[in-house]
């Protein structure tokens, strides 16, 4: 059974595992919305797209999917998005909801302690019971391996456009 030195331990090291893959999701995002969009390469449009909220980021990937025919690049697009999404939640929640151990279990959790958020998170299960819902360490964990697979796909998004920018550009010196 790990000591509370290691449970702790191995809580920030998920947290900060999490939001370092999201500041790289980020990165990738502004590469692939200035792709998407098929905007003029610019000495500083990446700066600008990156003070984009990420949210808004997202809703533009899946608007812009919405208009691509081709059904596996827009199923690509938009499953990138969801995860983004999904990575995004739980992130929001690590960095900005305190740790604290569960009293009935012993494990860590992420517990909501502001009074909106705690009312966001609160169920009522019957007329008089009411429950707060947290998170836990074991739900960060499989959103870093969602990271990691949005990671490899954002990629592959990327390389992907490129070619066609690439064909396009062909295509259009051809032309000429």
């Amino acid at each position: 059974m790990p000591t509370e030195k290691e449970k702790w331990k191995e809580a920030c090291e998920a947290v900060g595992e999490l939001i370092l893959l999201y500041t790289g999701l980020d990165h990738q995002l502004n590469h692939i919305i200035i792709a998407v969009t098929h905007l003029t390469p610019a000495p500083m449009l990446e700066a600008v797209v990156a003070t984009l909220d990420p949210r808004h980021k997202i809703e533009i990937l899946k608007a812009r999917a919405d208009h691509i025919r081709q059904l596996d690049w827009k199923k690509a697009l938009k499953t990138h998005a969801d995860r983004l999404e999904r990575i995004a939640k739980v992130r929001n929640t690590v960095a900005h909801v305190p740790i604290v151990p569960n009293k009935t279990t012993g494990k860590l959790e992420f517990a909501a302690t502001a009074a909106t958020k705690l009312l966001k998170s609160l169920k009522a299960e019957s007329k008089d019971e009411y429950t707060v819902t947290r998170m836990s360490l074991q739900r960060v964990k499989e959103a870093i391996e969602t990271g990691n697979e949005a990671l490899g796909s954002g990629q592959e998004l990327l390389e992907n456009f490129a070619r066609v920018r690439a064909a396009l550009a062909t295509r259009s010196a051809a032309a000429l």
